[in-house]
Formats: C-alpha cells, sequence, structure tokens
C-alpha cells in the first residue's frame, strides 16, 4: 500500500478539501514544516497556513476551529497568511511551503501536469525560450516568402541565403527588445546551417551546474515541440559528454515516476520512448512516439573508427528509407538532403557517388538523423564540443539545436561560439536554495598532511552532530561526506613519496572510522558502484569519507558532500578546482536554517592561500557562478568577500518622516489595505463585457495544417513519388476537441462556463467564414496560442476598466492618509558589495549632496543611464531630495496588471510660488519605447497622477515632503532620449 500524501492519511485530506471548497474567500492552503519537506516523524503535527487576503481576524478563527473539528488522526495548527506573522516565521513558511489545496482550475502549463514545481528562475528561462520560439516563427514566415521569392530571380543566390537566416532576425529582434541577457548582448549570432543549406535555430541556455540543467531540457523540449515543430511526435538527440552523465540521465530519462520523465510525457501525448544508439527505431516509432535518444559525444563526432558505426548500414532501423529498386525515390532523396551518405563505388567520393543518378542510400542511424531533422540538446556545452563535433551535428539537419552550458563557447578565430538566450547567475542558484554558501577556506601551514586530514575529521563529525541535532528537530535526513583529495592511486605508486589514497584510508582507520565509511574512487578501484554504496543519499548507506584524486567527474551529484580536504591543492590546483563544484549543492534543495550545514568547506595541505583562492574562483566560474565568487571566505582571501556599506539619512533630513501613497483598497468599517490584483481588480471584472469577436479576429490555420500537425516530421514528405503512401494527413472529417481547447484557456478566466461559450462563439464564427473542422483540427495548437494572446488582451483591457471604476466610485484610491497603509522612505540601507563602491558624482565631477542616503553609491543594479541622470538631478538647485528606488523589495504601485511598477527614481523639488512637489519616475530605455509594458507604465503612472488630484482625498492627509502646505504628486515615465531636455520642461521650467 502506497505511503500517504504527506503522512496525511487519505480520509484526512479529502475532508481538508471539502472544508476548503465550502468556505468562501480562501485562496490556498498551505502545508509546510516536516510535512511538507517530507522528512515528519510518526506524530508530527500538521501545520497549514490559509491564504485568505479578504478575510477578518473572525474569519481566520472560525476556519482554524473548523479544521481542528475535523476526523484528523494527527493535530492541526492553522496560521493565516495575512496576519501580523514576524518575518522570520514568513521566511520559514516560504522556504519549504507546499500548496496543499487551491481552487480548481485548467492548468494548460506542462509543469502543473507533471506535477513540478519550478525555481523562480527556471520560470523566467522557460519564458524566455518560449518568447525566442514567437520570434521564430514569426521570422520564419516572412522568410519563406523571402526566399521564394530571390530564388526565382537569377544572381540573388547570396541575398536568398541571408534571407533564409531567420534565426538571426529573430535574435536581432529579441536584442533590439531588450530580452537578451545585458553580459551577452553584444556578442555577434553565430549562424549555423545543415547539410541542405537551411539555417538550424540553434541557442543556448548558460545555466549553473546544480542549476536544474537536465529539467530545463526536459521543460524546453516541451515548448519546442509545442511551439515550434507543432506536434508530439518525433525525435530529439540528447548529447552529453561523458559516461556519468550519459548513465545518469539515461536512469533519469527511462524512470517514468521521474519529473524529468513525466515532463516528457505531457509533450508526447503519453507516448515517450527513450533510446540509446544502438537500440531499433522504426519510422512507426517517430510516428506515434516522442523518442528520445541518448547519446555520447563521441559517438556523435566523426574522429574515429569506431565512431562511424555510428554512420554505418545497419538493419534496425526501419521505414525510413524507399525501396532498394525503387531508383527514382533513392535519387529526389539525395536532392531534398544532399548531405545522406550513399554506397559508392571503390575509389570514388561520396560527393560524386551523390551526384550520379542510381546511388542507394544507405540504411544507417546517421542518414536516419538527416531525414528525421530532430531537435538536438547539447548537454553541458562547456565540455570540449569541438568545430569538427558540431559540424557532425549540424550535419544531421537538425530542425532545433539547444545547447546547456554552464560557460558557453564564446566567438573566436578557430570556431563560432554560443547564442547565449539566458544567462543564470550563481547568485540564483543561492537564492532558490540549491547551493551551499559561504565556502569556508582554511588554508594553514600543518605540519603534516596527517593533520590536515585529521582537521577535516573534525569538521566532518561537527557537522553530522549539526545534521543529527536537526534530524532530532525535523526529522530531515544528512549525512555529511568529506571529500580527500589525495595525489596518487595507482597500486605501485605508494612508495613514491606522494600521498597516496591507501595512506590516506589508512589513517582515517587509524581516526576511527569504519571500513564500510570510507569509499576510494579511482580509474582502478570504484567503491561508490558496491551495492550498498549506490545510493549514498540513502539511510542505510554508511559512506561518510570519499578519497579521489580526479574521478569525479562533472555528473557525479551527491548534496550530503560537505567538506573538500585537498591534500594535493600544492601540487595539483587543478584538480582541487575540479573537486570544488561537488561540494556545492544543497541537500533536498532546501537550507537547513543551520549556519553551519547550509555553507561548505575546503581545506588545504601545503598550498598557498591565494593559489588556493584563485582555484577556487576558477571552480566557481566553471561551474558557471563567477558571479559567488565574493562569497569565498578564509585567512587570505581578503578582496573576494562582501562589503557591507550602511547607508543612513543625510543630516538635514534625518528627522524628517516622508511617506508616499500607494494604491489601496477602502472599505468602508474596515482600514485601508495595498490593493491585491486577484482579489480587488480581477474579482471585479465584468466578463459580459469580454468582446468574443476580438478572439482569435486575425486568425487563420496553419498554411500545412490540412496534412497535420505530427506530420512534418522529416524530409521524406518531400519525396513525391512516395508522398501519397507516406503521409498521415488527418481526415477532412476530424473533429476538433473543443475540451482541450476550453482547458487549455481556463487559467485565464472565472469559470469553464464561460470560457466553453467564448470558443463555442469563435469556432462558430471560424466555420461560417467557410473553414472546415478538419482544417481547425489540424491547427488547433495554433488556435489555441492565438486564443490565449487575444483572451489576455481582453482581460486587461476589463481589467482596466475594473480598476477605473474602483477609482471613480472611491473603492480605490491612491492619497495619503497618514496611516498603516502609507509607505515610508527608508531611514537607512544596508548594501553588499563585491567591489569597491564607485561614488556618485554630478556631471561637473562635484560629488552628489541632495540624496536622501549618503552615501550615494553607483551600484551593481544601477545602469549607466541612471547614475547619469542621479548626478545631473543632484545638481538642480530646486531640487530638496532624491532617493533611487530598489526594485522588488522597496516602493511598488499595483495596477490593472499583476505584477506591480517599482519606480527607479524618487524625488522632491519646491516650485516658485512654495509649492512642493514629489515626483514619482520610471526610466526606460529609447528601445523599449514603443512596447506594450512602457505603454501600460505610461498609462498607469498617468492616471495614479490624475487620481492623487481627486479633490475627495486632498485635505486627508500631508505630504511631509517639504516646509509648505501646498502640495504636488507627480507619477511620470522618462525615456534615455534628449531626457535632460525632457526633465527640464516637465519638472524644472520657469
Amino acid at each position: 500500500m502506497s505511503e500517504p500524501k504527506h503522512g496525511i492519511e487519505p480520509h484526512s485530506l479529502r475532508a481538508i478539501h471539502t472544508l476548503c471548497e465550502q468556505t468562501p474567500g480562501l485562496q490556498a492552503l498551505w502545508l509546510f514544516g516536516s510535512r511538507a519537506r517530507g522528512d515528519q516523524r510518526a506524530r508530527s503535527d500538521i501545520d497549514l497556513v490559509a491564504d485568505a487576503p479578504d478575510w477578518s481576524a473572525r474569519d481566520a478563527a472560525s476556519f482554524e476551529q473548523a479544521l481542528k473539528r475535523l476526523p484528523m488522526v494527527y493535530p492541526v495548527d492553522c496560521a493565516w497568511w495575512q496576519d501580523g506573522l514576524t518575518p522570520e516565521f514568513r521566511q520559514r513558511i516560504e522556504r519549504d511551503r507546499w500548496v496543499l489545496w487551491a481552487p480548481r482550475r485548467g492548468a494548460a502549463d506542462v509543469h502543473e501536469v507533471a506535477g513540478t514545481q519550478l525555481k523562480a528562475f527556471q520560470g523566467k528561462v522557460l519564458k524566455r525560450v518560449s518568447d525566442y520560439l514567437g520570434e521564430l516563427q514569426r521570422h520564419a514566415a516572412q522568410s519563406d516568402k523571402a526566399v521564394a521569392t530571390l530564388r526565382a530571380m537569377e544572381g540573388m543566390e547570396d541575398l536568398a541565403r541571408e534571407a533564409a537566416d531567420y534565426p538571426k532576425k529573430a535574435w536581432q529582434a529579441l536584442k533590439q527588445q531588450g530580452l537578451l541577457p545585458p553580459a551577452f548582448v553584444d556578442q555577434p549570432h553565430s549562424s549555423r546551417f545543415d547539410g541542405a543549406g537551411r539555417a538550424i535555430p540553434n541557442v543556448c541556455l548558460k545555466v549553473p551546474t546544480g542549476g536544474g540543467k537536465t529539467l530545463l531540457a526536459a521543460s524546453s523540449v516541451a515548448s519546442v515541440f509545442s511551439q515550434w515543430f507543432k506536434r508530439h511526435t518525433g525525435l530529439v538527440l540528447w548529447v552529453v559528454p561523458n559516461d556519468a552523465i550519459y548513465r545518469q540521465t539515461l536512469k533519469t530519462l527511462s524512470d517514468r515516476d521521474h519529473p524529468y520523465r513525466q515532463i516528457l510525457n505531457v509533450a508526447g501525448a503519453g507516448r515517450v520512448k527513450v533510446l540509446e544508439k544502438n537500440s531499433p527505431l522504426s519510422r512507426l516509432d517517430v510516428d506515434s512516439h516522442l523518442c528520445v535518444m541518448v547519446l555520447m559525444l563521441a559517438s556523435a563526432a566523426r574522429q574515429s573508427k569506431e565512431t562511424l558505426r555510428f554512420f554505418r548500414d545497419r538493419g534496425n532501423v526501419l521505414g525510413f528509407l524507399p525501396r532498394e529498386d525503387d531508383i527514382e525515390a533513392h535519387w529526389d532523396a539525395i536532392q531534398q538532403a544532399p548531405n545522406l551518405d550513399v554506397y559508392a563505388a571503390w575509389g570514388q567520393s561520396q560527393e560524386g557517388a551523390r551526384a550520379q543518378k542510381g546511388s542507394i542510400v544507405k540504411s544507417s542511424l546517421g542518414n536516419v538523423m538527416r531525414l528525421l531533422r530532430p531537435m538536438v540538446v547539447i548537454d553541458e556545452g562547456h565540455h570540449g564540443y569541438t568545430e569538427n563535433a558540431l559540424r557532425t551535428l549540424d550535419g544531421f539537419n537538425p530542425g532545433f539545436l539547444l545547447e546547456l552550458s554552464a560557460t558557453p563557447r564564446v566567438a573566436s578565430a578557430k570556431g563560432t561560439g554560443s547564442n547565449i538566450l539566458v544567462d543564470v547567475r550563481g547568485t540564483d542558484l543561492d537564492e532558490a536554495h540549491m547551493i551551499k554558501l559561504p565556502i569556508h577556506v582554511d588554508v594553514q601551514h600543518w605540519s603534516d598532511w596527517q593533520s590536515c586530514l585529521a582537521a577535516s575529521v573534525q569538521r566532518l563529525d561537527a557537522l553530522q552532530a549539526e545534521a543529527l541535532a536537526l534530524q532530532g528537530e525535523t526529522a530531515r535526513y544528512i549525512r555529511p561526506i568529506l571529500l580527500v583529495q589525495v595525489e596518487r592511486t595507482g597500486a605501485d605508486l605508494r612508495d613514491a613519496g606522494f600521498i597516496h589514497a591507501e595512506d590516506a584510508r589508512d589513517y582515517l582507520l587509524q581516526l576511527g572510522l569504519t571500513p564500510r565509511q570510507i569509499a576510494i574512487k579511482t580509474s582502478e578501484k570504484d567503491d561508490l558502484k558496491q551495492p550498498e554504496n549506490i545510493e549514498l543519499l540513502a539511510p542505510t548507506c554508511e559512506v561518510r569519507v570519499i578519497i579521489t584524486k580526479q574521478a569525479l567527474q562533472e555528473g557525479w551529484d551527491c548534496p550530503f558532500a560537505y567538506v573538500l580536504c585537498a591534500l594535493a591543492a600544492g601540487r595539483n590546483p587543478g584538480a582541487m578546482t575540479q573537486l570544488v563544484g561537488r561540494i556545492l549543492r544543497q541537500p533536498h534543495v532546501t537550507k537547513t536554517g543551520r549556519e553551519a550545514l547550509d555553507a561548505c568547506y575546503v581545506l588545504c595541505h601545503d598550498a598557498k592561500t591565494a593559489d588556493v583562492v584563485k582555484s577556487i574562483k576558477n571552480s566557481l566560474e566553471g561551474e558557471g557562478m563567477g558571479d559567488l565568487a565574493m562569497a569565498v571566505s578564509g585567512p587570505g582571501a581578503a578582496g573576494a568577500t562582501v562589503r557591507q556599506v550602511k547607508l543612513k539619512r543625510r543630516d538635514a533630513l534625518a528627522k524628517v518622516r516622508l511617506f508616499l501613497p500607494r494604491v489601496t483598497v477602502v472599505t468602508p468599517g474596515q482600514p485601508r489595505r495595498e490593493l491585491v490584483y486577484d482579489s480587488d481588480v480581477l474579482a471585479h471584472v465584468d466578463w459580459n463585457g469580454l468582446r468574443v469577436d476580438a478572439l482569435a479576429a486575425a486568425w487563420a490555420p496553419d498554411t500545412d495544417g490540412l496534412l497535420g500537425e505530427r506530420f512534418d516530421v522529416d524530409l521524406s514528405i518531400l519525396n513525391r513519388s512516395s508522398l501519397a503512401g507516406s503521409r498521415r494527413a488527418l481526415p477532412q472529417d476530424a473533429v476538433l476537441d473543443r475540451a482541450r481547447v476550453v482547458r487549455a484557456l481556463l487559467d485565464l478566466a472565472p469559470n469553464a462556463w464561460l470560457v466553453w461559450g467564448w470558443v463555442e462563439a469563435v469556432l462558430g464564427r471560424l466555420l461560417e467564414r467557410g473553414l472546415s473542422e478538419g482544417a481547425l483540427a489540424a491547427s488547433s495548437a495554433s488556435l489555441i496560442e492565438r486564443l490565449r494572446v487575444d483572451l489576455e488582451a481582453e482581460r486587461d483591457r476589463l481589467a482596466q476598466d475594473a480598476f477605473e471604476q474602483g477609482v471613480t466610485s472611491g473603492r480605490i484610491e491612491f492619497a495619503l492618509r497618514a496611516d498603516g497603509a502609507d509607505y515610508e522612505l527608508p531611514r537607512d540601507l544596508t548594501l553588499d558589495l563585491s567591489n569597491e563602491p564607485v561614488p556618485l558624482s554630478r556631471p561637473d565631477a562635484r560629488p552628489v549632496e541632495k540624496s536622501l542616503l549618503e552615501p550615494a553609491l553607483k551600484t551593481a543594479d544601477m545602469n549607466d543611464f541612471e547614475a547619469q541622470f542621479a548626478g545631473y538631478l543632484d545638481g538642480k538647485q530646486a531640487l530638496q531630495w532624491w532617493h533611487r528606488n530598489v526594485a522588488k523589495t522597496q516602493y511598488g504601485l499595483q495596477g490593472w496588471k499583476r505584477h506591480k511598477v517599482y519606480p527607479d527614481f524618487v524625488f522632491g523639488l519646491v516650485q516658485q510660488g512654495g509649492v512642493s512637489k514629489t515626483v514619482i519616475l520610471e526610466t526606460k530605455g529609447l528601445h523599449l519605447s514603443g512596447s506594450d509594458d512602457t505603454a501600460y507604465k505610461q498609462r498607469m503612472l498617468a492616471r495614479l497622477t490624475q487620481a492623487f488630484r481627486d479633490e475627495r482625498w486632498q485635505s486627508v492627509g500631508q505630504l511631509s515632503l517639504a516646509h509648505t502646505d501646498k502640495q504636488e504628486l507627480v507619477c511620470d515615465l522618462l525615456l534615455d532620449q534628449a531626457w535632460q531636455g525632457s526633465l527640464e520642461s516637465r519638472f524644472f521650467s520657469v
């Protein structure tokens, strides 16, 4: 019998769900604590948190009493999220909360269907992939038209090839929108072409080691097949660099219960096959399944006789080529895929054989790849993927090439670089609780290596005591492991005067460890393959120390590794650089709350401090976390630690309390509270006002939609002689799955009945236009995509109307009332700086004098335009003070869209006549001037300015910003072109 979910009995869980469904105003019920983490003890309490913004304290108390009256096996405690919880308690809840109940809605997201919860940065990565695919789709359609026109004209071959490079145009479009990583935005796009001369969409996700590259790869496969290929069948070629990652990837993707496999199952509509290079493969497989072939790098690079087997004729790839006696069909296949391998006469080249009609195409796996045009995933792309290997992959005629790398290739004279679409930083992993930081480094002059090893074991024992205490409190199991780096491992090298693995093992036994607690991992001996040691995270495994030289390659994953004892750091710093990355992963991807168990440790023997720090920094950079080099601490690591700078109020403003208005909701008989999008805007939307005519108004079926979404799999469709027998057209009497369309839209509307009515109206209109049901069914993915875009636009329009009605009626206001709903500007601020801080200055090089907090510094998140703006603003005579707002943590304005607007600057000035004006200012680059986001912010800020001037609220509160009773407030947006003139005319002109 399976274990109850989180240890809660099924009948108890059903009772909780029934109560939640019957309770109005409840938005979510979270489980937190040991049961959410899955490390609860036998009779742990069930700790719950209710998220209900509209509740009163009485409602919350009634709900908790109702919970306690349920027939529960274990005691229940329930907190109210909107209650006055301490910051520490909120952090505990947010760290490990799990959604136990939420209102039912459609799940159009692959991760929700697969039961996977993404980290925040992973969601942003996949959003950027989706953005790229959208641009790719748009520019591909334009490219096809341009290429067709140019090829019909003589002498336009070069222009036609340039026009065919639609991935480059899509890349440039993202650049113009400011969606590329700032650190790599100036790197030129690297175009790649397949063996038929077609452009290959190719991008790289720069993700540090431990950032979930396999999860992102599987999710990207789902996105590419859904948005780009528009089918759920076909072939994915998953290329990995070494045996460790190969075995790990193959095991993960083959496990039907693993979240990554479940993501692929959703992408493949439940029909997925995981293959190796020698596995049988038939056309029926790729026509009816999503086939994922895991391949070692050496197998993909044509560099040796061994790897050439991939391109040899074989009898277990069936149904992809015409009969051997069908000469015309073979000739057509060669014309469409000019790089197919063919049988050639003795002494004849492949080029010559392909140019000769009558040549027979080999039935090899390499040729199958060229016909199927697979999606290629290059995992760990920083592992020696030479230009030769990449050319081999290009020769597979991929339809899409995705690279995942911690340190992507940079374009040089030797080869092309990676097109870096996203840049995940080490800080993202740290914020997501995925790595242990800081790294504590101990570089002492021990008298011998045994002293260093003994100190490492002492550190390990201290961590083990912390882990046992943690287990006693939370039932969470961690067994800290020590990695020992030695100089020699060979059987005949023990007496050569170097620190040998067996010497280290003997000394560890001497220190009191048992033989079962020590494992040696070398090329000659691998104790980790022993049955009792295969699952290092299992409580039944006893391993506490692993001795190695440099055999723990990337792909070896054990979050229990905490301590690195580098006995060979002085003689082999490169090996130590590799091993540092093996101790960074955080157990259970959750901080423990114990400082010792949330950090990792490096102890070095016979090494210079500077060399050790350099090696660790090199390791972090190699793992894609160069921005975390500042987190290295220890003797001699000066200059690499974080420097904290405390900012405080300037003396002239030290005693002045400065307040800003928030967008608030006014409810009779209750205190004001900040506007909440879901309950205060979306809940007041009049869905009857939705313009159904605007949904899919400009949509038309795919031009090749009648062939079905999963027909465009390989080049055989272009083989005219076999087209009629090979294509799998959807029948003209096919019926569109309306329920599927509705489910894909449920997250955008309040209930399924409304969505069903809208969908029926849209489909009726499309059918009246003369479109057939079969055409709609064939283009259902495209239709869903269009409906989602249009429905989001309509929802935002209606939300704006609801917001406007709330402001007009007085339910929503933007005013100061001198109560707890106002925002008070900070009196001090602490900044963490890794580099020497740079003071801000005016255009005349004089230091700024009017910043609210001092010293005024240029921080890492401040761009050049913002620094110039602050210096220029500071020199204005009418200015009283200015403050740069910290996004996400300080002042934010909620409008009629879900996400808040965080203005960049707030400043106060005194105009002629003694009128005090406060300006809330958002800045934008000119390249974003026409974007939807910029237009929304302009409209919202203008509306808030108007709302603040409403005479109904003028006498309610006062701005404590100047020494006058005449007050004004303006919310505005400033572009970075000719901004000085705009600033002068708006706020400082006479």
